[in-house]
């Protein structure tokens, strides 16, 4: 970031334009919380650290105002390194694949597929083994030099709309846990609109505030972050793909496969007693314990697929 430290901007609603909001989640986070790469990581334990999220009094979207300005979250982005997420890598393979079945009931390979934030290319790889001719992009310089080296096919460490891609070029683009990151969703679901083939397929993951579990925890959400910079109902996200030219197919659960010591780290980061955070540490030293893997369904995360129309 700039050395005159973070510039932070009052925003208007990311989906329909308006002014007109009202704060639905105070912040959670202390005034003098730096901003630093860590916190944007895929790994980033700073689960329910927000600055003030409102809510949209028109077509009632959730976003974060005000919001750090965009030049300085794309210089984070690029700044980032994540080597946990490596340690991670196989639960996360286990993941992907459960996407790809739901996408693969949409559309099937052979075909050219876009991984928009591939970060260091698992699902590329996924992608690739079941017969797709793979393509990524990534902000994060040191997650696009591995991915790049897996040589799965080009990776372009740059912004989507910098990358150069042909226009309807690809049969299916993939946006996993990309679109609340951004000031500007809309401006995305259009590049993607541009990049895909007619009747093309986009495939989203993303968190949904009118979850269950969002409902119970309100401001406490885990996915309430820094670095998440609007929050989807399944109203507002379909919203906005119809606006852009898409029209909705599915709506499916997205379940997230943890390794059972990464899970208990968080636990143990997030507990506030100290016993719970002594029994999470116990058992997170169990290496038949560690090393299992676990599905977790209730975390209010969704795979929307849509077909450009």
């Amino acid at each position: 970031m700039e050395s005159g430290g973070p510039e932070w901007i009052r925003v208007n609603c990311p989906l329909c334009g308006s002014p007109d909001s009202r704060l639905r989640y105070p912040a959670s986070k202390g005034k003098g919380e730096a901003m630093t790469a860590e916190r944007f990581r895929c790994t980033s334990t700073s689960l329910s650290r927000h600055g003030d999220i409102v809510q949209c009094n028109r077509c009632r979207l959730l976003f974060s105002n005000p919001q750090l300005h965009p030049g300085q979250v794309l210089d984070i982005y690029r700044a980032v390194e994540d080597p946990l997420y490596q340690e991670e890598a196989a639960a996360r393979e286990r993941t992907f694949a459960r996407s790809l079945l739901q996408l693969h009931d949409l559309a099937k390979p052979p075909g050219r597929l876009l991984d928009v934030g591939c970060y260091t290319g698992v699902f590329m790889k996924t992608a690739a083994a079941a017969g797709w001719k793979v393509t990524g992009v990534e902000l994060s310089a040191w997650a696009a030099a591995i991915a790049q080296k897996e040589s799965l096919g080009p990776v372009h460490a740059s912004a989507l709309e910098d990358a150069g891609l042909e226009a309807a070029s690809f049969d299916v683009i993939t946006l996993w846990d990309v679109l609340e990151h951004l000031s500007r969703p809309v401006a995305m679901l259009e590049n993607v609109r541009r990049l895909l083939k007619p009747g093309g397929i986009v495939a989203v993951s993303t968190h949904r505030v009118d979850s269950l579990a969002a409902r119970i925890l309100g401001g406490r959400y885990p996915f309430f972050m820094d670095m998440h910079l609007v929050h989807f109902s399944k109203p507002t996200l379909e919203r906005m793909l119809v606006a852009c030219g898409f029209e909705v197919l599915a709506c499916r659960r997205h379940v997230r496969v943890l390794r059972l010591g990464y899970f208990l780290d968080r636990l143990e980061a997030r507990a506030r007693f100290l016993p719970l955070r002594k029994l999470f540490a116990l058992l997170a030293r169990r290496r038949f314990l560690r090393e299992r893997f676990i599905a977790i369904g209730f975390l209010g995360l969704a795979n929307v697929f849509a077909r450009k129309i």
